[in-house]
C-alpha cells in the first residue's frame, strides 16, 4: 500500500469536497490546514483544526478495510498510541441521519485525535 499526497489546487475547498462531513465535524469552526491523500481508490483527508486532528477516509466503490485504517494510522499518526485515537467506522450512518441526505460515498471512516489544551 502507498499513501500518496495529492497537490491541492488554489480554488479547492474542503467544504466542496466533503460538505456534509465537514459540516458534521466542524460546523462553523475554522480549519487550520488540510491535506489530500489517496490510498488506491480511497481518498484520505487530513484535517487539522485548532483543537483536534481528524482524518476522513472515503471510498465511492467499496467498503474501507481495517488494514487500510491501520496503515493510515501508522503513517499519519506515527507517534500517537492507538488508544489516544477515536476511530468511527459508523460515521457515514451518523452523518446521513443528521443531514437526512444520502452521501455519495460507499464507506466513510473518521479517525480523530484531540489536542491537549495548553494554558
Amino acid at each position: 500500500m502507498k499513501l500518496i499526497e495529492n497537490p491541492i489546487r488554489l480554488n479547492a475547498s474542503l467544504h466542496k469536497m466533503i460538505p456534509y462531513t465537514v459540516r458534521h465535524l466542524y460546523g462553523k469552526q475554522p480549519i487550520k490546514l488540510y491535506r489530500n491523500y489517496t490510498l488506491g481508490a480511497t481518498h484520505v483527508y487530513y484535517i487539522d483544526a485548532f483543537n483536534r486532528i481528524d482524518v476522513v477516509m472515503t471510498n465511492t466503490h467499496r467498503n474501507i478495510k481495517q488494514d487500510q485504517v491501520d496503515f493510515v494510522v501508522e503513517r499519519l499518526f506515527p507517534d500517537v498510541a492507538v488508544d489516544e485515537l477515536t476511530i468511527d467506522q459508523l460515521a457515514k450512518a451518523e452523518i446521513e441521519s443528521e443531514v437526512h441526505h444520502k452521501l455519495k460515498v460507499k464507506d466513510l471512516v473518521i479517525i480523530s485525535q484531540s489536542k491537549a489544551q495548553t494554558a
